[in-house]
């Protein structure tokens, strides 16, 4: 299904906001007159929370340790929309038993909202340590568990309980109904649900609350198996309520999950059509369009709202607008647009320190490092500016005081999950691969969803070959937070390699529902780890006989090439053929097909003349098709050097990702006796690629040739090694030994290679 919009949290949150606003104003009440807070707690009293966060900052530079001041200030922090920031404060503050209440509630509420289940039931259960019978702490765990889905059981034990402490407190049907379906106790959930009901119209219940009784109403006609009345109860739930987030997301979720996605489209358009202003309505909107592959419409939606006359939402739109850029890969133009909201921002008054960290970030991503710094220095908050300090020298090629950097961030802010995460890219970039999967793990078990650290640290323990750890990384929270589509297309390769073919399936059906555009590389990855674990007709039988393929369609591209790749491995060739030739007879105008034409002419021997003018013909269509560049510089790498270095220039432009046309781009100027330029190329591939171990290897090499042997090129061939380099690497690590007069090593490292090369000769064929 498409993650179409961001589910809302439990409708628990409207009520437990107040509670916890509640508990903070009864706390203020009972302070000291004369405590020089008293400024701060009438403003914060009065409504003006955003007003009270630089007096609050400017006050914990004198009164760090005052749990009173952390505790407004993470509150402050909180309601204004920048909850990472406020965690480390509201922890602080519940280190004293006076504020752990109060504290712990709103981190609780922000952990829920985050869906970091795990960190809810912690923190609620310190709280319930303390107040037993503490009714929004009960009641914020029963969601957690319910929507966790770990212990369904422990959901409906606490929902129980807060329906006899309070049996007004409706909110709690809800994880009850939705642990008795999770226990399967679906006579008891029906009839929960109808005593919802029941009470939503004693108690005069709110729109909010109705809503939810009616998306329930359908979810439980589903999960019975009642579709035609489930189909009925949605409409009557979007007639009624069509404004309401909750209704929107699961009515989409549904419609897509039955196969309507044009349905589940039209009900976003017309929600939006109805509530133009509504920012959560046209991000959803966006996100969907740019998932179907629509990203000038996704941006046109966004674009729209840049022009309402309310500085405020036309910022905000810039700011979503920057987002879809950034996603799109397009930094500068990303750039451009936040620069559009901080100065709308700043026209309204002080811009979000969100949004100013947003787009000093942003100013580093798009290369444009002195703005960045000049903006860090107006950042409230020095462990951001510490953070942008850090990424600017990463961006600048040095590691090293990037980690320096990063080291003092954390310091500043230990659980700050992008500090770990680009902490543990500096360490890759050193070659120091201990520290940065630590890192990786650290930054998941802060925020497994912030980053892409899961499929980061899984690549890695992959490049390793721990099979068995790289899944369970990548698999880590992934109920709580759904995984990137990389690493989506991960798991399936790692799925394959362990020959887990549930998972495999299981997976394309999903990545098919929620991202159709990248169904056909989700094969291809399948197909790849599937030939490395059993052979490339093993990998073939899977790509001809997966259900549901339409190699003809562009979305399988990368199906097709895979199936070609394979079919020529395994020697069985005639059916691809075919299939190619079927394609290109219905899409003549590709380029995509026309460059696996090309490739199954140069696997097949043909004439390098008609290969050539496949991959030009491609180029023709498409001018940056990566792979026709790449082939194409492959052809003439032995006899035009400096024109295929154009080529794979090119082909490394189109495809940041890739870094083969990096490293053929750098052995052609090792060809040209080019070894200065081709060292410098090789030593920034591995900075973008660190776990490239061919790159690694090229690079040793390339210093033994000039008689050098640092320490540096020691670390290059024991990368080289550490990723997969078999005998080549070990005997290529045992030159180096050998070169730096450290024959005891070097002996070592030349048996081992020799033990392989043994061990792989008796192998069976």
């Amino acid at each position: 299904m498409h993650p179409v919009i961001q589910l809302t949290p439990p409708r628990i949150f409207l009520r437990c906001a107040l509670v916890a606003g509640l508990i903070a104003c009864l706390a203020l009440a009972g302070c000291n007159e004369a405590d020089p807070l008293e400024a701060i707690r009438e403003q914060q009293a009065a409504g003006d929370i955003a007003g009270s966060v630089e007096p609050l900052r400017e006050l914990l530079k004198t009164r760090p340790d005052d749990p009173e001041v952390v505790f407004l200030y993470g509150r402050a922090l909180a309601l204004t929309q920048q909850s990472n920031l406020a965690m480390w404060s509201l922890r602080k503050a519940m280190q004293d038993p006076e504020w752990l209440v109060p504290a712990g509630l709103q981190l609780a509420f922000l952990a829920l909202d985050a869906r970091d289940f795990n960190e809810v039931v912690e923190i609620t259960g310190q709280i319930l340590e303390s107040e037993p019978e503490n009714v929004s702490a009960l009641l914020i765990r029963a969601n957690a568990q319910a929507h966790w889905k770990k212990a369904p059981e422990l959901a409906l034990a606490d929902a129980n309980r807060v329906l006899e402490l309070d049996p007004d407190q409706l909110e709690a049907y809800e994880p009850r109904i939705l642990a008795l379906l999770a226990l399967d106790r679906l006579d008891e959930a029906s009839e929960s649900l109808a005593e919802a009901g029941r009470r939503l119209v004693e108690l005069e219940a709110t729109g909010a609350v109705l809503a939810w009784h009616c998306t329930t109403t359908a979810a439980f006609e589903q999960e019975s198996g009642d579709l035609e009345q489930a189909r009925k109860t949605w409409v009557a739930c979007l007639d009624a309520h069509p404004a309401d987030l909750g209704v929107l997301s699961e009515a989409i979720n549904f419609y897509d999950a039955h196969g309507e996605p044009d349905r589940a489209l039209a009900i976003l358009r017309a929600a939006l059509a109805d509530a133009p202003t509504s920012r959560s309505l046209r991000v959803a909107l966006s996100q969907r369009l740019r998932l179907m592959g629509e990203a000038a419409e996704a941006e046109a939606v966004l674009r729209e709202a840049t022009r309402f006359e309310d500085p405020q939402l036309a910022a905000a739109a810039w700011m979503d607008l920057g987002e879809l850029r950034q996603a799109l890969g397009e930094y500068g133009a990303a750039a451009d647009a936040l620069e559009q909201a901080f100065e709308l921002a700043r026209e309204a008054g002080a811009p979000n320190p969100d949004l100013l960290f947003a787009y000093a970030d942003t100013l580093v991503l798009a290369g444009r490092l002195a703005r960045a710094l000049e903006v860090a220095e107006d950042l409230p908050v020095p462990a951001r500016r510490q953070l942008i300090r850090a990424r600017v020298a990463q961006e600048q090629r040095d590691p090293a005081r990037a980690l320096e950097e990063f080291d003092e961030a954390l310091r500043l802010w230990p659980d700050n999950p992008w500090a770990r995460y680009y902490a543990a890219l500096a360490a890759e970039e050193l070659g120091d691969f201990e520290r940065a999967l630590a890192e990786y793990r650290f930054a998941v078990r802060i925020s497994p969803g912030a980053t892409d650290a899961r499929t980061r640290g899984a690549d890695l323990l992959l490049a390793q070959g721990q099979l068995s750890f790289a899944v369970q990384m990548l698999v880590t929270a992934t109920g709580q937070a759904p995984l990137e589509i990389e690493g989506q297309l991960l798991r399936m390769r790692l799925s394959a390699l362990l020959g887990d073919m549930t998972t495999v399936r299981d997976s394309l059906v999903q990545i098919g529902q929620s991202h159709p555009a990248w169904v056909g590389r989700a094969l291809a990855a399948a197909a790849e780890g599937l030939a490395k674990r059993a052979g490339p007709d093993v990998a073939l039988g899977m790509l001809l006989t997966a259900p549901g393929v339409n190699f003809n369609a562009p979305r399988y591209a990368a199906a097709l090439r895979a199936l070609v790749r394979f079919s020529h491995e395994a020697g069985e060739t005639a059916a691809t053929q075919d299939a190619v030739q079927q394609t290109l007879a219905i899409h003549p105008d590709s380029g995509a097909f026309q460059e696996i034409r090309g490739f199954d002419l140069e696997l097949s021997g043909a004439p390098a003349a008609a290969v050539r003018a496949a991959y030009a013909r491609a180029l023709e269509l498409e001018p940056r098709n990566p792979q026709a560049l790449a082939s194409l510089g492959r052809l003439e790498s032995s006899g035009a050097p400096e024109v295929a270095l154009a080529l794979f220039d090119r082909a490394a432009v189109a495809d940041p990702s890739d870094p083969a046309p990096k490293l053929e781009a750098a052995r052609a100027l090792i060809a040209s006796g080019k070894l200065a330029e081709a060292q410098e190329r090789l030593d920034a591939l591995l900075l973008e690629h660190p776990l490239e171990a061919e790159a690694a290897a090229e690079r040793a090499r390339l210093d033994l040739e000039q008689g050098v042997a640092t320490a540096r090129t020691l670390e290059r061939a024991r990368r080289a090694v550490r990723f997969g380099g078999g005998a080549d690497a070990l005997e290529l690590l045992s030159r180096v030994h050998a070169e730096r007069g450290e024959p005891e090593p070097a002996a070592q490292a030349a048996e081992r290679a020799r033990a392989l090369r043994e061990a792989r000769a008796s192998e069976p064929e």
